[in-house]
């Protein structure tokens, strides 16, 4: 006897089974994803924390936010400008917090190639050896579910030396920022962190689990945003261009602009993955503020070294007193 065969209307249901079955799953596969990818970018947060606490204990404060050796010293008097007249063209590296971190990250052979200690930033960047170290991705400084990142460098970031010639564009990227003001980029921050900053643990009288030290910055923010800018003329096509910011150094000591300080600094300028809707500078706003590729929300690293998870939808306000240090609200990140 001959084995009946599938009838094409029997092979069709089965196929239409399995498809529905992968429908079912794949959403379930693709979180599962996710939590890994979050719960990675969580424990970078967590080593940078004990970094963090690591250099307290060693110098009883924690690192500055940048230091400076190149840019206008003094910020605008009405912190109406962003310097543009004095620092235009003073876009020469800076250290910045991230660097006086590496020896507490099982990285002073990182320290010790690109140069922190004897030398400052720009001319560190004058040196070939030393500008080829600076390029290498640092796996602890990038969040996994940012996959717009370009292998993890940028070429947003026009550094120059110390003769104030164009040395590279391209740098380690870092998905993570310090917070340095509450609502915008600015060389004396209420936040934890600024230029030539002195924190410690003393100096946070809001309480060390209710201060924000280091958030998310994405590469690119996909959140709908189209038109032309108002401000700058340019055209978005569904998406902004935060360009996240770099591990080693910022640029000059520019504030309030997309270029300067606030590639290692970040601020409650606007919400969490924001701003969403067309306004002006939209793209110089999103990169002098928090945003990662989480679902509606992004990670942060507290004062006392815990993580929190915050959502996109928690009140700017909030937002800011968790930035503040000495605001006199003690806000929950929760």
């Amino acid at each position: 006897m001959s084995k009946r065969a599938f009838t094409l209307v029997e092979l069709l249901v089965v196929i239409a089974i399995i498809g529905t079955l992968v429908g079912l799953l794949l959403p379930a596969v693709q979180a599962a994803r996710e939590s890994a990818r979050r719960s990675d970018c969580a424990n970078n947060f967590k080593q940078l924390g004990v970094a963090l606490h690591n250099y307290h204990s060693a110098r009883k404060l924690f690192p500055p936010g940048f230091t400076r050796v190149y840019g206008n010293p003094t910020p605008a008097s009405d912190f109406s400008q962003n310097d543009l007249t004095t620092d235009a063209a003073a876009s020469q590296g800076n250290w910045s917090w991230a660097a006086y971190l590496l020896p507490f990250m099982e990285m002073d052979s990182v320290y010790q190639a690109i140069g922190v200690t004897g030398t400052d930033c720009a001319t560190a960047m004058g040196n070939a050896t030393r500008m080829a170290a600076m390029t290498k991705r640092v796996p602890a400084f990038l969040c996994a579910s940012d996959a717009t990142r370009p292998a993890g460098t940028i070429a947003a970031f026009y550094f120059k030396d110390q003769a104030g010639s164009n040395v590279t564009t391209l740098m380690a990227m870092s998905n993570y920022v310090a917070a340095n003001h509450s609502n915008n980029i600015l060389k004396v921050g209420d936040g934890m962190f600024f230029m030539d900053s002195k924190t410690s643990s003393a100096k946070i009288p809001d309480g060390l689990s209710k201060t924000i030290a280091l958030g998310e910055r994405t590469y690119l923010l996909t959140n709908g945003v189209t038109g032309v800018d108002p401000e700058q003329g340019y055209s978005y096509n569904g998406f902004l261009s935060p360009y996240a910011g770099c591990v080693y150094c910022v640029r000059g000591t520019r504030q309030m602009s997309s270029f300067g300080i606030r590639d290692g600094l970040g601020s409650a300028l606007m919400g969490i993955n924001e701003p969403s809707t067309l306004v002006g500078s939209a793209d110089s706003n999103a990169s002098r503020s928090f945003s990662s590729y989480h679902s509606r929300g992004a990670q942060f690293a507290m004062a006392d070294g815990s993580v929190r998870y915050l959502s996109e939808s928690v009140g700017l306000a909030i937002l800011r007193d968790l930035i503040s240090v000495n605001d006199g609200r003690s806000t929950n990140a929760e």
